[in-house]
């Protein structure tokens, strides 16, 4: 017969603990969908492209450099193809920027969507030449608009109260095409090629059908209601007088993202690469594990907010980049699969838990007549440091392994947490103020 006696003090301890973090869980999910409900029209159709055309991003990142290799690119060669593409972000980025202000968003996506499809769909049928350097650097103009249009777009069509879950939100969008977009083309890859007997052909079919997934996109961008420019627009002040002015602040925030930028050049686009030759993986193998870091990408993304909001964003970007160092470190020298693994996906989750709160601190930084500009040279920073180290990544890895530019990458990350800390230690702007605030 059950006891009727009441529960100890003790017991009841026991379970107060595990009472409080189920209601933190359900309080943090109901904060979401509320965030997720205020979410303009405008806003969830970005979202839909955006997915649908994150499906062919993650497939050619998964792809591209293992299809190149499969063709006989050195990696040397793949590190210029990387490059070039970083060349072409960077060069655009600025007159995208000042292009923005004059034209609807809805034809700029549609058309770079559609011109983007058309460049991956010819360097998968391309060999091995210096044309796939040209249409890399292409693909990085055309794929720029898109990019730079993104948080001046959200800026406007959101309010400060949802406007960090606007942010990491499109991240995580990315971040969920991209785990459906690397187990399924991972598996198209293994799947065509026992159906083919051609492991060329394999790759080409897979990318024509996340081509298909990526045309898709255009629908959601048609259906987008946007207005023409309006004159505080076209009067954004895009002058010389307003960098020299500015200089400093730009300085600080974009300085430790080209530290960042400059690591991340070194190793990150060759992981797929560093998983086929030290642990001899194949595509769907690899194409699993960009899943699995995928997934911890967005768990850290959608945590990310829930952080800042307790601790402050520039605390919660410090912090993630310092924690990831030692993972860093381990995929250096571990020739331990599972190890590597668990590395992978531990340094995925919080290198990007902070990124899309780096992309609001930085437009809250700002005034609204600038957040075009600063965007613009935010991605300048980001692929101008992609387009210099990719090169040195890819001979580095070719002459020395990947142990070399995973060790120089920990200390450029760990410098740049350093100088975003001692750059705004303290100092906060609130969503839709005037004035900084001390974060305690």
């Amino acid at each position: 017969m059950p006891s009727t006696e009441p529960k100890s003090n003790h017991q009841l301890d026991l379970l107060s603990p595990l009472k409080s973090l189920n209601g933190h869980i359900a309080g943090s999910l109901r904060d979401y969908l509320w965030y997720i409900s205020l979410f303009s029209r405008n806003v969830r159709l970005f979202l839909i492209g955006s997915f649908l055309i994150g499906l062919t991003f993650a497939t050619a990142q998964l792809l591209m450099n293992l299809y190149l290799k499969e063709r006989g690119g050195a990696e040397s060669f793949i590190g210029t193809f990387l490059s070039a593409g970083a060349f072409g972000t960077a060069i655009i980025a600025i007159p995208a920027a000042i292009a923005l202000r004059k034209i609807r968003l809805k034809f700029v996506l549609i058309g770079s969507t559609i011109i983007y499809m058309a460049i991956i769909t010819a360097i998968s049928r391309l060999g091995i030449s210096n044309w796939l350097i040209f249409l890399s650097f292409l693909l990085g103009v055309t794929a720029t608009f898109n990019r730079i249009a993104a948080a001046p777009f959200f800026m406007r069509n959101s309010t400060p109260e949802e406007r960090t879950y606007v942010f990491s939100f499109n991240f995580g969008v990315l971040l969920l095409a991209g785990m459906v977009g690397s187990v399924v083309s991972g598996w198209l890859v293994a799947w065509f090629t026992t159906l083919l007997a051609d492991v060329i052909q394999a790759y080409q079919w897979t990318f024509v059908i996340s081509i298909i997934c990526g045309i898709a996109a255009v629908i959601p961008f048609a259906l987008i209601k946007a207005a023409a420019p309006t004159e505080e627009d076209r009067q954004s002040d895009f002058s010389w007088s307003l960098l020299r002015r500015q200089s400093r602040l730009y300085l600080k925030l974009l300085l430790p993202q080209f530290l960042v930028g400059i690591g991340a050049g070194l190793i990150i686009p060759f992981l797929n690469l560093y998983f086929r030759d030290r642990f001899r993986q194949s595509p769907d193998q690899i194409g699993l594990l960009f899943f699995a870091v995928n997934t911890a990408m967005l768990l850290g993304i959608l945590a990310g907010p829930v952080l800042a909001k307790k601790i402050g964003m520039v605390k919660t970007i410090v912090a993630t980049e310092l924690l990831s160092i030692p993972f860093m470190i381990i995929l250096a020298f571990s020739y331990s699969l599972p190890l590597a693994v668990v590395a992978f996906l531990v340094r995925g989750a919080l290198m990007n838990m902070a990124q899309p709160i780096g992309t609001n601190f930085s437009m809250e930084m700002v005034g609204r007549m600038e957040h075009a500009l600063v965007n613009a040279l935010l991605t300048l920073s980001w692929t101008g440091s992609l387009m210099i180290s990719t090169v040195i990544g890819g001979e580095l890895i070719e002459k020395h392994g990947y142990t070399l530019p995973l060790m120089i990458a920990v200390a450029l990350y760990i410098a740049s947490a350093i100088l975003y800390y001692l750059f705004f230690r303290g100092s906060e702007r609130k969503a839709g103020k005037d004035y900084l605030v001390e974060v305690t």
